[in-house]
């Protein structure tokens, strides 16, 4: 059947620069966080982050290529796809914040200039991903999806529903998101950032740390070196709130029931759950009672962020690698410290180096605006 299978992926967090080298670090358990320092009218603020390793926020201006570029080389490499098949492939990027960081050091250089008129530069919703296709050659369509959270999800799912449809055969996936001063002050005034690391589910959760990711897969219509395909995905927007689900659980139950239902599976066949687990108050709360309304016994669980922080619109693609990749290694990556024991929301994540085979996994992603989305893959 065509689906999309998962083909060469490339893979640019705090962990590391590369994927192996993302995966390497996980048996040493979530990093603690860092600081950046953003300027705030007279003073600094102190913004929880944990910026891309060993690629300074220096020379911003270029940055976002510099991570990049190496990340969709290593992926498109790995998949070894013909030159013909490269230039009918199609692009999906999938960002929340695109290139404003390299918007807002123009912009600031354009301040030093002209105080009275900085020049700004065209921020057009498309014009990263045209960029993307043009540098790599590919000539197929591409399309830009900003859904906040769910967005490299989302992109995934669009680009499965292209290829099961016949209308391309290879798609590359790109998830992007690189530390701007946007982002940063909004969640700093949201009073939703966490100083001292992530701890969803846990009774001592208090928030979020800012991340930087930088992802790319390759999908194809025959299968890849990983057996790894989407089997399932769905998205529904919740009108609940504009930054929350709804706190009952349903719309979250809802988008879950809905993937397992397109993968022909119920609730006991999947093996293990990548939560969204953004450890905020309200987020954790829906997740949960979502879980504990589509689960009747809840399967391991598993929480990325806390390894790399929350990576926005890259963390459906980022995450999705990491997941797959421990899983390729034989095991679910554990989460010592956090949700040791089950608190109020009743729910534990998986605490050790548990060995995993093949089967169906379900991983889930909400955000801002109501946009949950439920992706199943499988290895079997």
């Amino acid at each position: 059947m065509r689906r999309a299978w998962f083909h060469g992926a490339g893979l640019h967090t705090t962990l590391g620069a590369t994927l192996s080298e993302n995966l390497d670090a996980l048996p040493a358990g979530p990093p603690p966080p860092g600081v950046t320092a953003v300027p705030l009218g007279e003073t600094v603020e102190p913004v929880p982050s944990m910026l891309l390793n060993g690629l300074p926020l220096t020379d911003v201006e270029t940055r976002l290529w510099r991570a990049l570029e190496p990340v969709i080389d290593a992926a498109l490499t790995a998949s070894d796809l013909t030159p013909l098949q490269r230039e009918r492939t199609a692009l999906f990027l999938g960002t929340s914040s695109l290139d404003i960081s390299v918007t807002e050091a123009i912009y600031a250089r354009a301040l030093t200039i002209d105080a009275a008129h900085p020049l700004m530069t065209n921020a057009a919703m498309g014009g990263l991903a045209e960029t993307i296709a043009r540098r790599f050659g590919l000539r197929g369509p591409d399309y830009t999806i900003n859904t906040a959270c769910t967005s490299s999800a989302n992109a995934l799912i669009y680009a499965d529903a292209m290829i099961r449809e016949g209308l391309i055969d290879h798609a590359l996936i790109v998830g992007l998101e690189i530390f701007n001063v946007i982002t940063a002050l909004g969640f700093q005034s949201l009073a939703l950032l966490a100083p001292n690391g992530m701890r969803p589910f846990d009774a001592a959760r208090a928030g979020l740390v800012l991340g930087e990711g930088v992802s790319a897969l390759v999908v194809g219509a025959t299968p890849g070196p990983s057996g790894f395909h989407l089997l399932a995905g769905a998205n529904l927007c919740d009108t609940h709130g504009v930054s929350a689900a709804n706190p009952d659980g349903s719309t979250v139950a809802a988008v879950m029931q809905q993937a397992l239902d397109a993968a022909s599976l119920a609730a006991s066949d999947i093996l293990a759950v990548k939560a969204h687990g953004t450890a905020s108050l309200l987020n954790d709360e829906a997740e949960a009672a979502g879980m504990h309304r589509v689960f009747s016994a809840i399967p391991p669980m598993l929480a990325m962020k806390p390894f790399i922080g929350h990576t926005f619109g890259a963390c459906g693609l980022g995450e999705l690698l990491l997941v797959c990749g421990a899983i390729e290694r034989g095991h679910l990556p554990p989460m010592p410290g956090i949700s040791a024991e089950p608190g109020e929301l009743g729910l534990t994540l998986n605490q050790t180096w548990a060995p995993v085979g093949k089967g169906a996994f379900l991983l889930n992603y909400f955000g801002f605006g109501g946009n949950n989305t439920s992706l199943v893959v499988a290895n079997d």
